[in-house]
């Protein structure tokens, strides 16, 4: 396998932390991998050889430019890594992942309209490489969620990896003149590492009996606005002879330092890493750094004195603590040994060759869907086919007609408007897909179908139901419906029902069957309110009529003659007031009111309690034309549980349940059939008790991970 790694910024004569970071980065990777070949991509003209291990590599020059970055394209790869979030402005690598460390211009307000202006492009580029971007590697976790946060990125897309550092300590020291007791900060001079308010501390603590005789030393290239006012600050509080400016120290000369100071000061306001916490933690040298950011998590454990980096007086007291408590001091002290121990660049480059081989490995998926939300079960099949794949490390494009604001969701806006421009979002997203995969042959599969035009990527369809033998059955969008199933490269129902129905509509179109899975790892279940409904039977799903529940309530009347004290407890949205309307009529006529409990607003957790607390699961699904029901995920909730079930033959449902296990079946319109089905369980324990078991048993076979694999054999072509 190819790798690119681009190093840039490289060879710079005072390097600060990003420098050398990437070239830490570049270093941890080839001393773990001699197996792969590695092209480093260098700015400009290639005049020193990077220094760096193995003989697995070569280099190659991109010179100079605007857009010098886009020259990568010449020498291709199968996965590049570019550690800023900075890909090529031009050219779209087949597959990348970049390094985000962090993001300061969305805390710290600009210096200027100029600034101002740099800082929209800055955050508009990283936004636009992040988006293309396959993977990404945050540093901190701190980063990884102001990644998610500021640029809408979904958590499977980041991982965190922690960079290792240089021990530089134990390297030859260089003398450095200094003071013979001070507090140190190591840095490059920027606001955001709060050096003003360093200061501001240091004027405390040395005005107070602890802190006579210190001195303050700053290390780091001193440059711009910001450093003249740091520097007025020092002469106009007459700390001339105590803070003292020492400019860029090279890691000799910061291993001289750091062994004679009294602590590390570096409460930075924004910073997703910190280099110098770790240095000075190996080197033994008490931490004083930020309560928030990376800093807090790079000093957590007890390893560094947290502090709030915008109060000068609580970095004062920290330093205070420093010097006259010896025991607090030896505790962070030994607690920074242990900490330090987690950042090594072998583990570094180890987690960072498992993620550019599996990114290399990965599938790049662009799915078209109604929506993904968890309230029906379209939505329910298409979020954890999108989650599987996102957790297995591939790269998700998501378009949704109803949008639910998931992380990498884009919306699909079909007016006469936006036509076009929602073709070109779509287009642009396949072309860098492997698999264009649709939920229904329309509109979903005919738009799939249209922006392959030219492109040859791989189109999978999945058949829910409505969404396809409705469109099939019109004359005039049926021409497109079937368009879209020829144009398929696999065409998979959810279930034998809907496999058959397509089949009596487009006979010589080939389908196979993949149903939903089911969700094992449910929340704990929140069974307060469904405790005052007991003993209860169960419906679950939309107040819809084609849950039938108009049918079950008549049933569930005759079911009370025997059981009086039942009650039918139906969960699930209104659809139309009319309808539920209507349901309230048919209560009412038999006289129900305080039998049957309609739950509309019942969260997540409070279904499971519901489904937990039930008797048994009964739901009277009925087709007409081409509305049916597809399959019925609530029946394997149900199942999850260990209940009983009751549903209707001739549909999707015959593919959820195992008829005369764990299920009777009848026909829609046998009232009296389902409400006997009901009666015959409620009246045998023992029947009950079993049908239960074998529930348990067979909905083990609808694990979600096996449904993903088979998709992922489906999209790899096994």
């Amino acid at each position: 396998m190819k790798i690119g790694i681009v190093l840039h910024p490289y060879g710079e004569k005072m390097p600060g932390g990003l420098p050398r970071i990437i070239e830490g980065w570049a270093r941890a990777l080839l001393s773990v991998d001699r197996d792969n070949e590695y092209i480093v991509f260098v700015k400009g003209e290639l005049g020193v050889r990077p220094n760096l291990p193995g003989e697995n590599w070569k280099t190659e020059a991109l010179g100079n430019g605007r857009f010098w970055l886009d020259r990568i394209k010449k020498v291709p790869c199968d996965v590049y890594l570019f550690n800023t979030p900075v890909l090529p402005f031009w050219f779209k690598p087949k597959r990348s992942i970049v390094i985000a460390l962090d993001y300061p211009y969305n805390y710290l307000k600009a210096t200027s309209i100029k600034d101002s202006l740099r800082r929209i492009l800055v955050r508009w580029y990283h936004h636009r490489s992040l988006k293309r971007a396959e993977h990404i590697i945050a540093v901190s976790h701190s980063t990884k969620n102001d990644t998610m946060r500021f640029y809408n990125i979904p958590s499977d897309k980041i991982s965190v990896v922690y960079h290792g550092y240089k021990d530089v300590c134990k390297l030859p020291e260089k003398k450095v003149v200094t003071p013979s007791r001070f507090f140190f900060f190591a840095g490059t001079i920027k606001e955001r590492k709060n050096i003003l308010n360093i200061i501001k501390a240091f004027l405390i603590f040395s005005d107070s009996e602890a802190g006579v005789g210190f001195s303050l030393v700053l290390g780091g290239k001193k440059e711009g606005a910001y450093c003249e006012e740091m520097q007025r600050f020092v002469q106009e509080h007459n700390l001339n002879e105590k803070v003292l400016f020492l400019g860029h120290l090279k890691e000799d000369e910061l291993s001289y330092v750091y062994k004679r100071s009294e602590g590390l000061v570096f409460p930075s306001i924004v910073e997703g890493t910190g280099f110098p916490i770790l240095e000075a933690m190996a080197g033994g040298v008490p931490v004083i750094t930020s309560n928030i950011f990376g800093p807090a998590e790079l000093g957590a454990h007890g390893s560094a004195f947290l502090v709030d980096p915008y109060n000068a007086a609580e970095i004062a007291a920290s330093m205070t603590t420093i010097v006259t408590n010896p025991e607090a001091r030896a505790r962070h002290i030994s607690a920074g040994f242990e900490q330090v121990k987690k950042f090594n660049w072998t583990n570094t480059g180890k987690e960072t060759r498992e993620l550019l081989e599996r990114t290399a490995r990965s599938l790049r998926i662009t799915y078209l869907t109604h929506n993904v939300r968890l309230d029906n079960g379209g939505g329910v099949l298409s979020r954890h086919i999108v989650d599987g794949f996102r957790s297995r490390g591939a790269t998700v494009h998501l378009f949704t007609s109803l949008f639910s604001k998931l992380p990498g969701e884009e919306k699909l806006v079909m007016t006469p408007f936006s036509f076009f421009q929602t073709l070109f979002r779509l287009r642009r997203a396949a072309r860098a897909s492997d698999v264009i995969h649709a939920f229904d042959a329309y509109p979903y599969g005919f738009l799939a179908w249209l922006v392959n035009n030219g492109l040859g990527k791989k189109i999978v369809l999945t058949l829910v139901g409505t969404g396809t033998l409705h469109f099939l059955r019109r004359r005039f969008i049926g021409f497109f419906a079937r368009a879209a199933l020829k144009g398929a490269y696999a065409r998979v129902a959810i279930s034998t029902f809907i496999k058959k129905e397509v089949e009596k509509i487009a006979p010589r179109i080939s389908l196979g069957v993949i149903t939903p899975g089911v969700e094992r790892n449910m929340p704990v279940a929140d069974d307060h309110r469904a405790r005052m409904y007991k003993p209860y039977i169960l419906s679950v799903g939309a107040i819809r009529w084609r849950k039938g529940y108009k049918r079950s309530i008549e049933a569930f009347a005759e079911v009370t003659r025997e059981f009086p004290e039942l009650n039918y407890v139906i969960v699930g949205k209104k659809y139309k007031d009319g309808y539920y309307d209507e349901l309230q009529k048919i209560i009412e006529k038999h006289d129900l009111s305080k039998r049957v409990h309609v739950i509309s607003d019942a969260e997540e957790a409070e279904l499971q309690g519901f489904y937990k607390n039930a008797e048994l699961f009964c739901l009277l699904s009925q087709n007409f034309g081409s509305d049916v029901e597809g399959f019925g995920i609530v029946f394997l909730e149900a199942a999850l549980h260990g209940l009983a079930l009751v549903g209707t033959s001739d549909c999707g449902v015959e593919d959820a349940v195992a008829e005369h296990e764990n299920a009777f079946l009848v026909e829609y319109t046998d009232v009296s059939g389902f409400a006997h089905a009901i009666l015959q369980i409620l009246k045998d324990p023992a029947l009950r008790k079993k049908m239960g078991e074998k529930s348990l048993f067979f909905v083990q076979k609808f694990d979600w991970k096996n449904k993903i694999d088979e998709y992922e054999r489906l999209y790899r072509g096994r």
